[in-house]
């Protein structure tokens, strides 16, 4: 069990913490940015990033690129929980976005896929043995709940 695991059992919160001031050091693009880890479990990971100056575009809106490094380590960090990275490597092979509506507050992104596309993944794994892709959502809303941004990820996993 990691050492996260282990934390999230005593402290979810705790270990959210931990995992936020973790993110700039893994993926050092998103120094910087503000991104919090709300939730991580094996079904659903939410992050947010607050609008500040660094995060807002000119139009005073979350800048588009924010929004994609949100979403990417939102749909990652969930196959990261279902795909450890001691027994498999993950990649994005494709993006597809959908731009709603200006986020003009903190921003969240939510990964929680259906169950069937972890489905696909573990039967594609258990039939080819070395690699299998699937459709990954990650839906941005605002603080209200308007959607932002709808972004799918074609995300190849492959057994080391």
């Amino acid at each position: 069990m990691d050492l996260i695991e282990r934390l999230r059992q005593l402290s979810p919160s705790a270990a959210n913490v931990l995992l936020s001031a973790a993110l700039p050091q893994i993926i050092p693009s998103a120094s910087g940015l503000g991104i919090r880890v709300e939730e991580v479990t094996d079904t659903r990971v939410r992050l947010s990033v607050p609008l500040k100056r660094r995060t807002r575009n000119h139009v005073k809106g979350l800048y588009f690129g924010v929004q994609m490094t949100l979403a990417e380590l939102t749909g990652g960090l969930l196959l990261l929980r279902r795909f450890p990275p001691t027994e498999y490597r993950s990649l994005v092979k494709r993006v597809e976005a959908d731009f709603r509506a200006q986020g003009r507050s903190t921003v969240y992104a939510v990964c929680e896929p259906p169950p069937e596309v972890f489905g696909t993944l573990a039967e594609a794994l258990r039939q080819k043995g070395d690699k299998a892709e699937a459709w990954v959502p990650v839906q941005l809303l605002a603080e209200d709940g308007t959607v932002v941004t709808e972004v799918r990820f074609l995300d190849s996993v492959k057994r080391l």
